[in-house]
């Protein structure tokens, strides 16, 4: 019964480490977004903006890309432009469990460990203002493990924004 309880656990273990990243997206639907032209990103003080200055360099930079792919100008907040973009992230530790067991299946006498794993979920947050209404109407949200390789997570960033852009209306 050990041996099985082990297995499972095992098994749970494994696919949360293999979860690919959550990508949650929602805006205004009784909006007409074609009539949206320019941006600009939000100047004002965000608490939670990413403090990482090259990775938030790189979340800005693949905005921007997504934003002009979508045919919005980036403009200067001074210029009056259709939309304000604004960032945040947040990090949360969280820890998983790994069991292994061996033997004793029918009659005991077998062994098992379990050892925790402490892995980084990193939450970046991009927000979408109506300049002229000053009303959030986009919002995608983005959840995915970190890596100690800074060149890892700016590939995976990459993709997380370009997935949550692909909801972009």
């Amino acid at each position: 019964m050990k041996i099985r309880i082990a297995l499972c656990a095992t098994f749970i273990c494994l696919l949360s480490a293999m979860a690919p990243a959550q990508t949650y997206v929602d805006y205004n639907h009784n909006i007409d977004f074609t009539k949206f032209k320019t941006y600009a990103w939000g100047q004002g003080a965000n608490p939670n903006a990413i403090n990482d200055s090259i990775l938030a360099q790189s979340a800005q930079q693949a905005v921007d890309s997504q934003l002009a792919a979508k045919g919005l100008q980036k403009v200067e907040e001074s210029q009056h432009p259709d939309l304000i973009v604004v960032t945040s992230s947040g990090l949360k530790q969280q820890t998983s469990y790994n069991a292994w067991g061996t033997g004793g299946w029918r009659w005991g006498g077998g062994m098992a460990t379990v050892t925790p794993e402490t892995t980084t979920v990193g939450t970046l947050v991009v927000d979408i203002y109506d300049a002229n209404g000053k009303q959030m109407i986009w919002r995608g949200i983005s959840k995915d493990t970190l890596s100690n390789k800074g060149e890892k997570n700016e590939k995976e960033m990459n993709k997380d924004i370009e997935k949550m852009f692909k909801q972009y209306p």
